[in-house]
């Protein structure tokens, strides 16, 4: 048996890893969106505003049709570029969406181990706080090893069997 530390490591530990990771690689990646989306705007604006002073200052010529041209084109650019930037805030969304579900998966598996925990322990964990949000999976401590594989799963089982119970009782009351 190998002793990597990722193959040893609870599940919801790994769910805080990937959750740390991630909010902070997210928070760097919305900034510099966000600073290449005003990078974009500013080309638009200063190409237009280019063209304009141009047509004032120089009479009608080939060259200035010609740098005109080529201005609106700087424009178009920009304007792909900003709407690529908003494509990637879409994507940024989409992720959003995806740590929300991490964060349910962890919260989900800290209620199962403290349900589990509270059958093989009986007692010790009566004031035991359940997650309020994902976040507070980042702050939670690792968890023991189950007691024995048997235990465990008549516990599980006896968790998946009052979960389906509760879920049957709530569809038939809406």
């Amino acid at each position: 048996m190998s002793d990597k530390p990722q193959d040893s490591r609870a599940i919801p530990d790994q769910l805080m890893q990937i959750a740390r990771e991630q909010e902070g690689g997210a928070e760097r990646v919305l900034d510099q969106i966000e600073v290449g989306l005003h990078s974009f705007e500013e080309i638009q604006a200063l190409s237009k505003e280019c063209q304009e002073i141009l047509r004032k200052l120089v009479p009608p010529s080939p060259e200035l049709d010609h740098l005109t041209e080529r201005l609106e084109q700087i424009g178009f650019h920009a304007d792909n570029g900003a709407y690529n930037i908003q494509g990637a805030f879409d994507l940024y969304q989409y992720q959003d969406v995806v740590r929300q579900k991490l964060e349910r998966v962890g919260r989900s598996l800290i209620d199962v181990a403290h349900y589990v925990l509270g059958r093989l322990q009986p007692g010790e964990d009566d004031n035991l706080k359940l997650a309020p949000s994902g976040r507070d999976i980042l702050q939670r401590e690792s968890q023991i090893a189950d007691l024995s594989k048997e235990d465990a799963d008549s516990v599980v089982a006896e968790f998946l069997a009052t979960a389906l119970k509760n879920k049957a009782v709530k569809k038939a009351e809406g």
